[in-house]
């Protein structure tokens, strides 16, 4: 999907202050350049005040998360001094993102822009900046960035002692230092929680967690790890109840994806639990339009819990989202990070991609050129249906090429004639692209 960066265009006559590292001193130069979608481009930095130029997409759900926290501080401080400005990048087409603002209306009071791909504020701010994953916050104040951050970390105690200048401002920088290094410490007790989670190393899983919760005790990811920990022990009343508080979580609908598509690995699991989950995937759905991979991860779950019907209908809603207008949306990730972020911390991001693999969204042109399916290929299609008829349950296939979005179903998939499989006998019918 989104991958390139356009070149640094510099000036032979001027070159713009590019925003590369804090305490550069940088203009509102390239905000002149952007088209605006509420609001207009400040001329100048205005003496004393404080800006945020927060990076944000449509596509990206932490973006999305963290718009309402971003709008809090707009809203509290406006009159003390903060300028807050959405900056949209990384995105095709103005029309998207002015219906998305218009959307949520007093939810996003702040001024916005859009920049597209390779105009100004990416080639002087994103580029020089080395950013690569989105949300990303640039706090600016008397023309010099002061910090770069995820936006959730914005405190109010943090935008307070910026607009107090001196003594406070001084204080309030070291102190979302002294957080930026608590994350990273976080960071890499998130990641040997990942590394355990792969060997199912269960007491490494617990450690890690124990380390993340003690470190960083506010962090967003740790509802949805506490559940794949209890999902990992088997503990299922326990996970059906800490999943029931995740569904309000703005970030409910990845997660439980997430867990969907981990239970398509778990033929123990309870059949209770994954019908629960598959309800709780359909019902998010239906709140806010999912990506195609969402739909064909639930049509896998219900139709392995015996839900034939509902399988298919969410197959064909699959079909429906890769061939729409919208069908570009397909290829974004559900979630991803930057690469500097670790996975499942507070500051996760979204990153600009080109292709998928087993769902997931990569940067590799090698992957490109493969153009991967679910699944890629047909040994795995048997280990697969072996596994399911030994475990009780069927699999569900479906096939996808990403580069062209085309999709065809059987004609045996829609014929009302035809048979409909038993759960040890063979999968349902794949939904696969012409090769």
């Amino acid at each position: 999907m989104r991958t390139t960066f356009a070149s640094l265009l510099l000036s032979a006559f001027a070159l713009p202050a590019l925003a590369q590292k804090v305490d550069d001193t940088v203009t509102p130069e390239a905000l002149g350049k952007l088209e605006w979608v509420k609001g207009t481009a400040p001329t100048a930095w205005e003496p004393g005040k404080v800006y945020i130029l927060e990076c944000w997409a449509t596509w990206c759900g932490p973006c999305i998360a963290a718009i309402p926290h971003v709008d809090e501080l707009y809203d509290k401080y406006q009159d003390k001094g903060l300028r807050v400005i959405g900056v949209n990048v990384w995105e095709d087409g103005k029309e998207k993102v002015a219906d998305f603002v218009k959307a949520k209306g007093d939810g996003m009071s702040y001024p916005v822009a859009y920049t597209g791909k390779g105009g100004a504020f990416e080639t002087e701010w994103l580029k020089p900046a080395d950013v690569k994953g989105i949300p990303h916050a640039f706090v600016v104040k008397d023309g010099k960035v002061l910090l770069t951050t995820h936006p959730m970390q914005l405190k109010e105690s943090l935008i307070e002692g910026l607009l107090a200048g001196g003594e406070a401002e001084t204080k309030a920088l070291e102190g979302i230092k002294d957080s930026q290094r608590k994350q990273q410490e976080a960071g890499k007790a998130a990641m040997a929680f990942r590394q355990a989670s792969a060997k199912k190393d269960l007491p490494g899983m617990d450690a890690a967690f124990a380390d993340l919760k003690k470190l960083d005790p506010e962090n967003r990811s740790l509802p949805f790890l506490d559940l794949e920990l209890l999902i990992a022990k088997g503990d299922w009343p326990a996970a059906e109840s800490s999943l029931a508080k995740l569904s309000a979580d703005p970030m409910a609908g990845m997660i439980v994806t997430s867990t969907a598509q981990k239970l398509l690995q778990m033929p123990e699991a309870p059949e209770a639990f994954s019908k629960t989950v598959a309800t709780n995937l359909a019902s998010q759905l239906e709140k806010k339009a999912g990506y195609s991979i969402q739909y064909q991860i639930l049509a896998k779950l219900q139709w392995s819990i015996g839900d034939k019907d509902a399988a298919k209908a969410s197959a064909l809603k699959a079909v429906e989202v890769a061939k729409s207008p919208e069908g570009e949306k397909s290829r974004t990730p559900v979630a991803h990070h930057s690469k500097n972020s670790p996975r499942h911390s507070q500051r996760t991001r979204c990153q600009p991609t080109n292709s998928f693999r087993n769902g997931c969204a990569s940067r590799s042109p090698r992957h490109a050129r493969q153009q991967p399916s679910f699944p890629r290929r047909p040994l795995r299609r048997r280990r697969r249906s072996d596994s399911a008829q030994r475990s009780g349950k069927a699999d569900f296939h479906c096939s996808l090429n990403w580069v062209t979005m085309s999709w065809s179903l059987p004609d045996s998939f829609n014929s009302p004639k035809a048979p409909t499989p038993a759960a040890t006998e063979r999968p349902m019918p794949a939904i696969r692209t012409p090769q």
